[in-house]
């Protein structure tokens, strides 16, 4: 409840730029897919920047997705996120996070 509430203030303050860690992990199934509907609404009135593990979300979400690895943001092709060589590269940095 408390994460709904603090997402639901900071879209009626109506920010230009609107950043959020992980906006619907909390959420139940269908109070998420009203937050997902309402982001996409808001999409042509400012910036939206969120961070997440879970592709589909950023598939589903984002104009543009950048990679977080080692400190470097690096944009990834929504039509690469698919590729073998994309998932191999994920998993060594998953891996490489957890020895560290």
């Amino acid at each position: 409840m408390k994460n709904k509430m603090q997402m639901l203030v900071n879209i009626i303050a109506q920010p230009n730029i609107l950043l959020l860690d992980e906006p619907l992990t909390s959420l139940d199934v269908v109070v998420a897919e009203e937050m997902k509907q309402m982001l996409r609404s808001l999409k042509s009135d400012r910036i939206t920047i969120f961070s997440t593990h879970i592709m589909d979300l950023a598939l589903d979400l984002c104009d543009e997705i950048v990679l977080l690895s080692h400190g470097e943001l690096e944009v990834v092709e929504k039509s690469n996120l698919d590729s073998q060589e994309f998932k191999e590269k994920i998993i060594a940095a998953l891996r490489e996070e957890d020895h560290a």
